[in-house]
């Protein structure tokens, strides 16, 4: 299964990517607004990377669908501002990122980055800079190892950019910490081993957000299991009426929204909820399952860690329904218009 072994493998492929940014140097010219952009899973990892960059340098960055930079340039693209746009692809070949990128380039207020795990591509030439993770060659369709290392290169960069070695210190433990994340799957099986669960719905708030779109789409593109996901305190507001015995919910707790995780949680359990908490939690929060995460690193440098159990359960969910990781259906590795 590449699926599977792309999974497991995470941990020292992170060590690589450690090293390949901290070995790389970069423009660090100021600029009004830097925009992180993608398709499907790199979108999300946009989503992920753009409040952690916001956070870690006080700079203002968000995060906008690649397509949306060519069809309305205008509703993102002010030429008053001066732009870093960090364009996200695995393969460097995506049709929506080169078309944005070759759209935008040239213009004076516009500087422009390639991520990818494929540095000779179209993509990276057109692009001022590139942090190209070469060594990371998915044969797997659905982005594994690939997300979690582009993310994991995205949090560096924004740690050398910032200059602030605190958070350089606390990343370079995430490789150790996705290792025991690895291990600790198995415990994820009293939710993708019961058929009884049909509907499956992720909570994160901030840049976790962006991870609950992630884990949607894995367990979309494996299982085409029907799935959604919101910001945590969103979800009361209308789709908690789905909400049944067959419903599973996975909530990504932090620091900033324990103290209100709890009551959401017997929210979601009086409706027949079974809720399954991911993140630092308290020794009297209590939930269907809790997996609790080591104390050793902030939420935000945490990121990476958490991926594992997502990919983890939608790879086990697939297993356990006859269906192959390897092939999803209706999906090829490479999109192109």
């Amino acid at each position: 299964m590449h699926t599977y072994n792309e999974i497991m493998k995470q941990a020292q492929q992170l060590d690589k990517t450690k090293e390949i940014v901290q070995s790389l140097t970069f423009n660090e010219d100021a600029v009004d607004i830097v925009l992180f952009t993608g398709c499907g899973t790199s979108f999300y990892l946009a989503i992920a990377a753009a409040r952690y960059y916001q956070s870690a340098t006080g700079e203002v960055a968000v995060a906008v669908p690649a397509s949306e930079l060519f069809l309305h340039t205008d509703t993102h693209i002010l030429s008053n501002k001066k732009y870093n746009i960090i364009g996200i692809s695995r393969s460097g070949t995506t049709s929506e990122i080169i078309l944005a990128l070759e759209h935008l380039n040239g213009s004076e207020n516009i500087r422009t980055m390639a991520v990818t795990c494929n540095g000779d591509t179209p993509m990276a030439e057109v692009a001022n800079e590139v942090i190209a993770l070469n060594d990371i060659s998915e044969k797997s369709v659905v982005m594994t190892q690939s997300f979690s290392n582009m993310l994991y290169a995205l949090q560096l960069y924004a740690a050398k950019i910032s200059q602030r070695v605190e958070l350089m210190n606390q990343l370079e433990k995430i490789p150790a910490l996705v290792k025991t994340a690895l291990g600790n799957g198995e415990q994820l099986k009293q939710v993708t081993e019961d058929l009884t669960k049909k509907r499956f719905i992720f909570l994160g708030s901030g840049a976790y957000n962006g991870l609950a779109k992630e884990a949607t789409l894995k367990l979309k593109e494996m299982t085409q299991t029907e799935c959604e996901s919101y910001s945590n305190l969103e979800f009361r507001h209308g789709p908690i009426s789905i909400v049944d015995e067959a419903t599973v919910v996975i909530l990504f707790t932090q620091k900033e929204t324990k103290d209100f995780d709890q009551a959401l949680i017997k929210d979601i359990q009086k409706l027949g909820g079974f809720v399954g908490v991911i993140g630092i939690a308290s020794a009297d929060l209590e939930a269907d399952l809790i997996i609790r995460l080591s104390e050793d690193i902030d939420d935000l440098n945490r990121l990476v860690e958490v991926v594992p159990y997502f990919q983890l359960l939608a790879y086990q969910r697939a297993i356990f329904k006859g269906y192959d990781p390897d092939k999803p259906r209706n999906l090829t590795q490479v999109v192109s218009l």
